[in-house]
């Protein structure tokens, strides 16, 4: 940030919160150095938040410049703790320095995991792990694979995978670490390994032959009291070492390096586990009852010569206590992963037998990721809130006495439980990156654990479904449901998912107008509880639009079901309360919609006269499922350039320094959008919990996000960009984690709606039953090249505009794609009146048709593109 060439409001407020937080000056520092905006002066903050947000030229370029992957020197900067582990198995980050951390294999609650997020102000630095490590041996000596010894170490992203190179000019060896867990979109059972696999190449940079041990050990931390064993197997595509606890299901980890020769170096009695013991050569010993052991190879490296050595880091803890209440209330359960594999070891080998394919495949997906003509920033902060089914905020279980497994997931790392439906309403990647979860969790918890079949309520919190009095639902919540199912459905080939669940769908939908909207006039009334933790009371904008959006997506199920007359009901109530919407919500003077409360002043608290961040949301909502949204186009626009004017501000500071409630997930200097303004003077509410109250002041990504790629989609690029590359910058290496959005507690799951900022980018639209996919650029739609998912395949799509001619490529790289319709967005300045259309070089024929102002292509019996084949257009 810039500071003011005089003491504004803002810097006042800076330096305040400073003195109160214990933060130094040279804390803030950093966020200086690349100037986003400014100088301001105090008046341009009479209003908290300045309408011109003197964003710089140079910051501004650098929203859409290609950029690079984030590159951090380890010992430098402390904060990067990237999940690496399968998703649902546990909670292990690796850091800058390529050492793994914060190990949580059994959902335990710490003291930061609290609805107050406080690691967004108090970040974590990396921790030596316990018990755990690897190293190299060169010339005698042996050097950790840390940045303790090696003195030049850099941390690379690439997630779902991480780099980290070792150098030092005293050492005649480089190493370089790849680091992953198999990754692999679509396959959620090959992405879910209790097993992390480091990668070693060491390269001989000297001018003789090396010889080189590297090695690594590992120590059971959670053995428990009792007796402890440790044994060594050779087997047929691995080595490994493994510790458990005495028993048929006690905790286990283990140790293995690839390769079918036996390990160089092997210890299964470590009595102090570390480096040095690491190369104990000649041992014969092939069980123990130690707690910790260590493996390792040999090499001999020729002068230039590079040789890889990969090691798995596996575990297997069968139990475990998940979070089911608030506070530290758990139930009884066992990890599904500890089902599939009778030892770690097991888990670790299955991997290695399957080596080339799944470290090929989670490659080849993180290349085509990052291959792509969008931004690096952008490309890294659209994908990596999925890290989140990589830690506690989720476990995949089967709770005690069951035989169906589920996954568990809370709002955040072991807080807020439940799968609550009002948060994971915002989450838009885990649909389109592994489709089969949302699909199980649609079945077997909204509409299964959490459902009443005798009313259609949906509990917003499956978990605490018995222990409810009354009335346990939110009308937000229950309503993005209902349109995820129409998601989940789209990220199918047909309609037997949706089939399977329409009738619960539907009474979910009738109770929602029966208990809010009894006479159908399309507005609702009563006590309304939503995200924001309480019941909002008279006309809410947001939650109006996002019931019109859930009666047109339930409309759209009906028809598919062949229920046309259902699909009519819900059709007549949107049409009468859109525009009852519009002329009561909407205020002109204002540019932006308004929430009306009741007179009664015990219900008056909400947004009432503020701009609130979600006034749109149902009709961002409509976007993700290729509807058409319903509010008045040139209303929308007017709302979205209001929250960029009245609620963006480049040093929140300012805006909390008048507006004090709430948490702090932008501090000073950090600019953000803010969750509601009161730009005309506020309505005081007279009731209301302060802590709820306090939301309206904060800065949630999340909340961000939607909006970000609702502006997106309504062509606001600039605006879009800029809140996103906000976001970017307070996630930056050198201030916190980069790989933990924090809203209420760790890792939040609502972050992960920074992946509808990605789809708007693309301008990607997909229904899988109807096998239609399309694409729209709104970065650079003449150069264009990104990522793309569907029900069963993903790949790359590319798009170019020669000599005023359009093409594209989509090229699957992974799984099929079968197509009847591709659609394209006409790119300014083209204009074709026919297609050449091939897969592979072969012709292929299609009818073309241009629809408003995007071009068509049906393809009569369809066409089905394999893996490693590609699909061809011309425009012309």
């Amino acid at each position: 940030m810039n500071t003011p060439t005089k003491t504004s409001d803002a810097f006042t407020g800076r330096r305040d919160f400073i003195k109160a937080s214990g933060l130094t000056a040279a804390m803030l520092m950093v966020g200086r150095m690349n100037v986003m905006a400014g100088p301001f002066e105090a008046k341009d903050f009479d209003k908290i938040i300045p309408a011109d947000k003197k964003l710089s030229a140079d910051w501004i370029k650098s929203l859409y410049a290609r950029g690079q992957a984030t590159t951090v020197k380890a010992g430098k900067v402390d904060y990067i703790g990237m999940p690496i582990n399968g998703m649902g198995t546990g909670q292990v980050y690796l850091s800058g320095d390529g050492e793994l951390w914060c190990w949580n294999l059994t959902a335990e609650k710490d003291k930061k995991h609290t609805p107050k997020g406080l690691r967004y102000m108090k970040p974590d630095m990396a921790q030596a792990p316990s018990g755990q490590g690897f190293a190299v041996k060169v010339n005698g000596k042996v050097h950790t694979l840390d940045s303790g010894g090696f003195r030049d170490v850099t941390f690379t992203n690439q997630y779902p995978m991480a780099q980290v190179d070792y150098t030092d000019e005293a050492i005649p060896v480089g190493v370089q670490l790849e680091a992953y867990t198999p990754f692999i979109p679509l396959n959620r059972d090959e992405s879910s390994y209790p097993v992390i696999v480091m990668r070693y190449t060491v390269t001989n940079h000297s001018a003789k032959t090396q010889e080189v041990g590297i090695a690594g050990w590992i120590e059971n931390l959670w053995a428990g009291k009792g007796a402890a064993q440790s044994v060594y197997r050779p087997l047929e595509d691995i080595a490994t070492v493994e510790c458990s606890s005495a028993g048929k299901n006690g905790n286990a980890v283990a140790l293995g390096v690839f390769g079918q020769a036996a390990a160089d170096f092997v210890e299964v009695n470590q009595a102090k586990p570390g480096a040095e013991a690491a190369f104990t050569v000649g041992n014969s010993d092939t069980e123990g009852t130690s707690r910790a052991a260590s493996i390792g190879r040999q090499l001999s490296l020729k002068p230039g010569e590079s040789q890889t050595v990969s090691f798995a880091v596996s575990w297997r803890i069968p139990q475990v206590n998940y979070g089911v209440g608030f506070g530290k209330k758990t139930a009884p359960g066992s990890y599904h992963y500890a089902t599939q594999w009778p030892t770690a070891a097991d888990a670790a080998a299955q991997v290695a037998s399957r080596e080339t394919e799944l470290y090929g495949t989670t490659k080849q997906w993180t290349d085509t990721w990052y291959d792509s003509s969008l931004p690096y920033w952008f490309l890294e902060r659209a994908f990596i809130p999925i890290d989140c089914m990589q830690t506690q905020m989720v476990q995949r279980v089967y709770a005690k006495g069951e035989t169906e497994d589920i996954y568990n997931m809370e709002e955040g790392v072991r807080c807020c439980p439940g799968n609550c439906t009002h948060v994971w309403n915002y989450a838009q990647g885990l649909a389109r990156i592994f489709p089969e979860i949302e699909r199980e969790c649609r079945d077997r918890i909204e509409y299964g654990r959490g459902f009443d079949p005798k009313n259609g309520m949906i509990f917003f919190r499956y978990s605490m479904k018995d222990g409810a009095k009354g009335r346990d639902d939110a009308l937000d919540g229950t309503c993005g449901t209902i349109i995820r199912v129409l998601r989940e459905s789209q990220m199918t080939t047909d309609y037997s998912f949706l089939a399977s669940i329409w009738d619960r769908v539907k009474l979910s939908m009738d109770f929602v107008i029966k208990e809010w909207d009894a006479d159908e006039d399309g507005i609702l009334s009563g006590a309304q509880h939503n995200t924001l933790d309480e019941p909002w009371y008279g006309k809410v904008p947001w939650l109006i639009n996002v019931y019109h959006a859930a009666l047109k997506a339930s409309a759209v199920m009906a028809r598919q079901m062949d229920q046309p007359a259902v699909a009519e009901r819900y059709e007549r109530i949107v049409a009468k309360g859109a525009p009852k919407m519009v002329k009561e919500l909407w205020n002109e003077e204002f540019g932006y919609f308004v929430h009306i409360p009741p007179q009664d002043e015990t219900q008056m608290h909400g947004s009432t006269n503020g701009c609130h961040i979600d006034q749109v949301l149902g009709d961002s909502w409509l976007y993700e499922i290729g509807l058409d949204p319903i509010l008045p186009r040139e209303k929308t626009r007017k709302a979205l350039q209001a929250l960029w004017k009245y609620n963006f501000t480049p040093d929140v500071a300012a805006f909390r320094k008048v507006m004090t409630n709430g948490r702090w997930y932008a501090g000073p200097g950090d600019a953000g959008l803010v969750m509601t303004s009161f730009p005309h003077g506020k309505v005081e509410p007279k009731s209301g919990n302060e802590n709820y109250a306090g939301y309206l002041n904060e800065c949630m990504t999340g909340f961000e996000w939607q909006v970000a790629a609702h502006m997106l989609r309504e062509d606001m690029i600039e605006e879009a960009m800029a809140i996103g590359k906000a976001i970017y910058d307070r996630y930056s290496a050198d201030k916190r984690n980069p790989y933990n959005e924090i809203e209420c507690s760790d890792h939040y799951s609502r972050a992960m709606a920074s992946y509808g900022t990605y789809l708007a980018a693309c301008g990607y639209r997909y229904d899988g039953p109807e096998a239609k996919l399309g694409f729209g650029p709104k970065l650079s739609p003449e150069d264009f090249k990104a990522a793309f998912t569907t029900a069963e395949g993903w790949g790359r799509f590319t798009q170019k505009v020669e000599g005023g001619q359009q093409n594209a490529v989509l090229e699957v790289g992974y799984g099929r794609l079968h197509l009847k319709e591709f659609s394209l967005d006409q790119v300014k300045g083209t204009k074709a009146k026919s297609a050449t259309v091939a897969v592979n070089g072969q012709p292929v024929e299609a009818r073309f048709q241009m629809v408003d102002g995007c071009y068509v292509l049906k393809f009569e019996s369809g066409i089905t593109i394999q893996k490693g084949e590609s699909l061809q257009v011309s425009l012309v």
